[in-house]
């Protein structure tokens, strides 16, 4: 039940066609998405081993412009932001305490035009990406255009996508290499759709191969039902959230509020390599984090396998002998490797390969042990 004075949950423009498809409707992050259509297994299996359409219309969309859209990106993230046009990076924004304002992806068209796509907000946190940008603009030509409600947003995700996207696609999108993106149009029966389209993903299916390559999609929200029918229309399926989350965990994809947060630092969250350091330019937090990264940290986040029987969930406390020495930040049964995996935040000092734990369960204790990761990469499982 909603709380007094709160508005309503949002819809994506898919809604409608969510709940016509059968979708298990849920509020996530203040938005009306579906968790899952056919269930969560089947649908994570069917991503692993053939090809996915996932609606991820509630994050949010930003344009940075400007002759300064540059110089102020390399003090807003702690990635390189050293990409040509037409790439895409990973990064993070920090605050001064080395904390994670959010992660996000940066997609260069030239040096005074960058796209940003990240997480979505709640009504209590609304805006905060977007004024933290903006906020620290200050001095730097630049401006920045908040395009989250005008556009829908869609990821296509699996070993088949490369086959049933290239045929409706104006341009052959086998040429894409990997962090690449373009601008082009899919073709339906009543018209030709402009999208924008970036070779990135959060499932793991894509191994910088002509011929299993995921995209991440945006395009004008009127579009959006025409174009989620034409991407059904390929015998691609629709997935929900449920999915989407244990397809990341298995590849040890941070989800923010999880494996990273205000409170928790790229270094903590064994993300080092979205850290560099940039000549003439400082990014906010770079003191803490870059004396974390030479120096090392307190506790740091590792892989888990359950031993005992039970599933591992976010917040469950582990142990050494009766101490308290961490918690898990996410946890689920992984489908495609068979096991039960989590992704924790521990004392550095029993993070090694083979070192045994006690997650407590309820009122019980079960036996974890510190795993290698990623749990699952294309062609590999733990």
């Amino acid at each position: 039940m909603m709380s007094e004075g709160m508005p309503e949950p949002r819809k994506t423009p898919l809604y409608d066609m969510h709940v016509k498809l059968g979708g298990k409707i849920v509020n996530f992050e203040d938005w009306l998405m579906p968790v899952q259509f056919e269930g969560v297994i089947p649908e994570h299996h069917w991503t692993r081993q053939n090809a996915g359409v996932f609606d991820i219309s509630h994050m949010t969309e930003f344009m940075i412009e400007g002759p300064d859209t540059i110089p102020l990106l390399k003090k807003l993230m702690t990635n390189s932001v050293a990409i040509g046009n037409f790439k895409a990076q990973y990064n993070h924004m920090c605050y001064p305490s080395g904390g994670v304002v959010d992660d996000l992806y940066i997609y260069r068209e030239n040096e005074e035009k960058v796209r940003i796509i990240a997480n979505a907000q709640p009504f209590e946190t609304e805006g905060k990406d977007f004024n933290w940008i903006k906020d620290h603009i200050g001095s730097f030509d630049a401006t920045i255009t908040d395009l989250s409600l005008e556009r829908a947003r869609f990821a296509f995700q699996g070993p088949e996508t490369m086959k049933l996207l290239n045929p409706i696609t104006a341009d052959d999108i086998t040429q894409i290499k990997r962090f690449n993106w373009i601008y082009t149009k899919v073709k339906t029966n009543h018209e030709e759709i402009p999208i924008f389209l970036s070779r990135t993903g959060y499932t793991g299916e894509d191994d910088f191969s002509p011929e299993l390559g995921s995209f991440e999609i945006s395009c004008e929200k009127k579009y959006a039902e025409a174009l989620f029918k034409a991407f059904l229309d390929t015998g691609a399926k629709p997935i929900g959230l449920g999915a989407r989350d244990s397809l990341r965990l298995e590849c040890c994809f941070a989800l923010y509020g999880h494996e990273i947060n205000e409170n928790i630092t790229p270094i903590e969250a064994n993300l080092a390599w979205v850290v560099k350091e940039k000549e003439g330019t400082e990014f906010i937090g770079q003191e803490v984090i870059l004396k974390q990264k030479k120096e090392g940290t307190a506790r740091i986040s590792v892989g888990l396998n359950l031993l005992d029987k039970g599933i591992l969930r976010h917040g469950y406390k582990i142990f050494i002998e009766g101490n308290e020495i961490g918690y898990i930040t996410s946890g689920t049964f992984a489908p495609t490797v068979g096991k039960t995996v989590a992704l924790a935040l521990v004392k550095t000092e029993f993070s090694k390969i083979g070192q045994e734990l006690d997650v407590q369960i309820r009122n019980k204790f079960k036996k974890a042990i510190v795993v290698k990761t990623p749990f699952y990469t294309r062609g590999r499982k733990i």
